[in-house]
């Protein structure tokens, strides 16, 4: 079997390569540079370059503010630097609870529920919102 998958693997790549998406080797973050101005992480690569990152999925900046990262690292201490698993298997924990009871306060509803990623919150959410009878449009890349 992996005598026919072989020549078929190196074709491809070969495609790829010559079509200019190959991947090439991986690039390496040695170090990592708090902002100065509250928004972008730079990132040290292993080739010495200095470059912004923006792939942290911090979109308002957050993930730098000095209250949170105290935050953090306080839930750290207390509850260890994670579950070992999502919640649906590892338990829910009272952080969660926490957070869930503030964001309904503050949206001012009744109950809110909190998401592991976001594929979780779209299975979960659009699941209970439709039918048989229920077309969804979606982009390919949502």
């Amino acid at each position: 079997m992996l005598n026919k998958l072989t020549p078929v693997l190196d074709a491809k790549l070969k495609l790829l390569e010559k079509e200019g998406r190959l991947k090439g080797k991986e690039k390496v973050i040695v170090d990592i540079v708090p902002p100065r101005d509250g928004f972008s992480r730079k990132i040290v690569m292993s080739d010495k370059r200095t470059l912004l990152n923006f792939a942290s999925n911090s979109y308002l900046g957050i993930s730098n503010d000095p209250r949170l990262i105290k935050a953090a690292h306080e839930a750290d201490l207390k509850f260890g630097v994670g579950p070992g698993a999502v919640r649906f298997i590892s338990g829910t924990q009272e952080p969660h609870i926490e957070l869930e009871k503030k964001l309904a306060e503050f949206y001012r509803k009744e109950a809110a529920m909190i998401f592991g990623s976001a594929y979780a919150a779209n299975c979960g959410i659009i699941a209970s919102l439709v039918d048989k009878d229920t077309y969804i449009i979606s982009d390919e890349l949502n």
